[in-house]
């Protein structure tokens, strides 16, 4: 039988576990640059950066996943509202295919929720994320700062009206994007 799946907020001593295991998740992906932990590692730095959303998932006493929401925002000229961006989602290889992934993926949902944060944005794969309840971004007057595929940028509310009225340019933290 298989041990159960923990998760818990980052604290102040896990950066190395986190960085190691996040570039184990995404060493043989071919999309990646694998420069993913060194973005959390930038974002830790930031007004975006909240512990709370950095969770990490373990099983017995090894560190399995980690998934990281940063604050963003969705701006027009005279006004903004408040956002969170997902990245990295990450699963080392020998724990991955046995819901890892999914249960941090939910349990940032709720967390989230609970802080009062009302939509998720991310740029990933559409299989994986529309079971949680993620549409195209498309479907909004919303726009990425950077070039994406639009059947990879992905949006969901975490409150019924959450995207209502709601139009503009994304802007991620400072050390979302690699400069």
């Amino acid at each position: 039988m298989d041990k159960e799946i923990m998760i818990r907020a980052e604290g102040p001593y896990d950066s190395p576990t986190i960085s190691d295991l996040v570039r184990r998740a995404y060493v043989d992906v071919p999309y990646s640059d694998h420069r993913e932990h060194l973005m959390i590692d930038r974002l830790r730095g930031t007004d975006a950066y909240c512990p709370a959303l950095s969770l990490i998932a373990g099983i017995g006493d090894e560190a399995a996943g980690h998934i990281l929401l940063t604050k963003a925002e969705i701006c027009t000229e005279r006004s903004s509202v408040s956002t969170l961006a997902l990245a990295p989602l990450s699963v080392v290889p020998e724990h991955q295919f046995r819901g890892v992934g999914k249960r941090l993926v939910r349990a940032a949902h709720l967390r989230a929720a609970d802080l009062g944060f009302e939509s998720v944005l991310l740029v990933g794969i559409p299989i994986y994320y529309r079971q949680f309840g993620y549409e195209p971004l498309s479907r909004y007057p919303i726009t990425l700062p950077f070039d994406a595929p639009d059947e990879n940028c992905m949006i969901l509310r975490l409150a019924p009206h959450a995207l209502d009225g709601v139009s503009g340019m994304v802007r991620y933290a400072e050390g979302w994007l690699d400069h």
